[in-house]
């Protein structure tokens, strides 16, 4: 962000990550913190009133104290890191459990049943294992949205949920050794999709596609949507296919589990096979809210889809 505002609820200090001096920041009061050039052209801190050589770490003195950045909470330590374009990163720095503690509220429902978000905090600890060591020059491993998974600190925090965690402790899916690149979704419409199908390269046995009678009772397990001519020409558009008119939409290749792998798309310029799931990102994935197409119409002013499940279908079907 190009500055943030935060407020210690508890005994923090902040270390100069470049000079190791420390400083006491107090209880409750509001800090803001930006970026700055030295002569040297090196990004610095500028801490509230003190001025940082180079990243700040927020120490607590106590367990359960933690940090306020506008409506969220977090615990652990956490980085404030000058870039040299002028923003400053924002890195929480916590234990594995204590991460799932502030994700699964967002994963899945905290009122569901304990043993669906057992198997939900040993699917998104495995994820996160699987995601580490992103590199030295990211400083952190995860982000806090859906490109990875969704964390919001302590903010959302439930008993339930802490529940799960600690039953599972330390539990995680392996796969030749190693832990496995486990995914989830949020319906599958009773199959579910292959990684490879949907993403290409590696195609792991534990996560082909299998058949799922359970997931009739879903909201999502069938849905509809319609896109007008012009919404879909605009997303085509902007992502490098020409053309001022859409003539035809048809569903391409299929995985073995039924799941599109490509859509055929026609503007005045010619036809122009589409990966499925990018087709689905370009417009929009709550609409379009999975790629297992059971049927593409043609109507007077758009396109109508018919479908089945929400997500990509690979992995865990929640």
């Amino acid at each position: 962000a190009p500055s943030v505002s935060f407020v210690p609820m508890g005994s923090f200090q902040a270390v100069d990550q470049a000079s190791g001096e420390l400083k006491a920041l107090s209880n409750g009061k509001a800090y803001k913190v930006e970026a700055d050039k030295g002569k040297d052209g090196k990004p610095r801190l500028v801490f509230g009133p003190h001025l940082f050589l180079g990243s700040a770490r927020l120490i607590p003195g106590k367990a359960d104290e933690f940090i306020s950045i506008g409506e969220r909470r977090y615990r652990g330590n956490l980085l404030f890191r000058p870039n040299a374009d002028g923003t400053v990163t924002v890195v929480d720095e916590l234990g594995l459990e204590e991460y799932l503690f502030g994700v699964l509220p967002h994963e899945m429902s905290p009122d569901w049943p304990l043993e669906a978000l057992k198997a939900q905090a040993v699917v998104s600890r495995t994820y996160a294992m699987a995601k580490l060591g992103r590199g030295a020059d990211d400083a952190f491993d995860l982000t806090d949205d859906n490109y990875t998974q969704v964390y919001t600190g302590v903010t959302t925090e439930s008993e339930h949920v802490r529940k799960a965690v600690r039953a599972t402790e330390g539990k995680v899916l392996t796969y030749n050794g190693r832990p496995l690149q486990a995914y989830f979704h949020s319906t599958c419409g009773g199959h579910t999709a292959g990684a490879a199908d949907v993403w290409g390269g590696p195609d792991p046995k534990p996560l082909r596609g299998v058949r799922d009678h359970w997931c009739k009772n879903s909201p999502h397990y069938r849905w509809e949507a319609y896109f007008t001519n012009v919404d879909i020409l605009a997303a085509l558009n902007r992502n490098g296919i020409p053309g001022v008119r859409v003539t035809d939409i048809r569903e391409g290749d299929r995985g073995s589990a039924g799941w599109l792998t490509n859509i055929r798309v026609r503007t005045d310029h010619g036809w122009n096979r589409v990966p499925a799931n990018k087709f689905r990102l370009w417009l929009g994935v709550r609409d379009l809210k999975s790629v297992r197409f059971d049927s593409v119409r043609k109507r007077k002013k758009g396109f109508e889809f018919e479908g089945r499940g929400y997500g990509h279908g690979v992995g865990l079907c929640q």
